[in-house]
């Protein structure tokens, strides 16, 4: 497996989370500045149908429901 060195831009643009020694949580910060919009795109885009937003994201309903309470979300 090869792996490319990242371009100069592409560093530059990580949140500054990722450079203050919070070493082995990259992974979770960089998810939790993706997930909490794409959740809310995604119900946006079901009219808050959470049935169909698991779908549209291939999860179940209930792991869904769980990130939802997670980035506060849910009602």
């Amino acid at each position: 497996m090869t792996i490319s060195q990242p371009q100069e831009n592409e560093v530059s643009s990580l949140p500054v989370e990722f450079f203050n020694n919070n070493y082995g949580k990259a992974y979770q910060v960089a998810l939790d500045k993706f997930e909490k919009p794409l959740l809310n795109a995604v119900l946006i885009q079901t009219c808050g149908n959470q049935t169909e937003a698991a779908e549209v994201l291939g999860i179940n309903r209930g792991t869904l429901r769980k990130k939802l309470q997670h980035h506060k979300i849910l009602k």
